[in-house]
């Protein structure tokens, strides 16, 4: 799945966060009901419901997705991601078939409640997205950042009860950007390799739920929650440490380049 560029009409989306990178962007999830169903009092109950059925749906809250996160995508491709890895450079990357899909998580803003979906108000694809809540419980409004990449700008969410601690990268990962490309292919073809294994283990219905729990697992004990990038060491380990003999082979051929 690919974070939205120009997305257009009565699309629905929600709002992604990276488990590597810790960046937040707008995911599309699929086609919202028609608004010209909410006609009339009927209607747009009928409308309600359908929107409801729509978030309990597509808005899973335990589903680890994978997604081309344009961050973490700059660090795959060597460049900044503040410097020039924009819209443009980013569809060049997907083009090419360059692109790593890093898994990320839906955000909720109340834990009682699942995550919640936007519609893009703007019709004209010329001007800047105004997403804006549909269904469910969070920020009336999202901010997008200048890459219109589907990024969010992250202090934007700190009234929310978001952590917008910047990324703190390790010395070794800081300072080569090299290394840091390796860092991030790799912990995609464990995360890929992860999704994979349970497949094979399980039945089809069940698999992404086991993958998403192993996942989750592996990152509450080698990350305590913070970003998989900021203590890539450790991750490194316990990766390998759970991985299959075929997940540890992804991982070699990923930092190798041989993918």
């Amino acid at each position: 799945m690919f974070p939205i560029q120009h997305a257009m009409g009565d699309e629905g989306a929600a709002v992604s966060n990276c488990l590597l990178c810790d960046s937040y962007a707008l995911l599309t999830l699929g086609l919202l009901p028609d608004r010209k169903l909410a006609r009339g009092i009927k209607g747009r109950a009928a409308h309600e419901d359908l929107l409801e059925a729509f978030q309990e749906k597509h808005a899973l809250r335990e589903k680890t997705f994978f997604v081309a996160c344009s961050t973490c995508n700059a660090f795959a491709s060597a460049s900044d991601p503040d410097l020039g890895f924009d819209q443009v450079k980013q569809g060049e990357y997907l083009r090419d078939g360059l692109a790593v899909l890093t898994p990320c998580h839906l955000v909720v803003f109340d834990d009682e409640e699942l995550p919640p979906v936007y519609r893009n108000e703007e019709s004209d694809a010329g001007k800047k997205p105004k997403w804006r809540l549909t269904q469910g419980v969070g920020p009336a409004g999202l901010e997008l950042d200048r890459t219109r990449t589907g990024r969010l700008h992250k202090n934007s969410l700190r009234p929310f009860g978001i952590d917008v601690r910047p990324l703190s990268l390790p010395d070794d990962l800081a300072r080569d950007p090299q290394a840091l490309a390796r860092a991030v292919r790799e912990v995609c073809a464990f995360a890929e390799g992860t999704l994979a294994d349970a497949a094979e283990a399980a039945e089809s219905e069940s698999a992404e739920k086991a993958a998403s729990a192993a996942l989750r697992a592996w990152r509450a004990e080698a990350c305590g929650g913070r970003p998989v990038l900021e203590v890539w060491a450790e991750a490194r380990s316990l990766a390998l440490a759970r991985a299959s003999a075929e997940t540890a082979r992804r991982m070699h051929d990923a930092a190798e380049g041989n993918v």
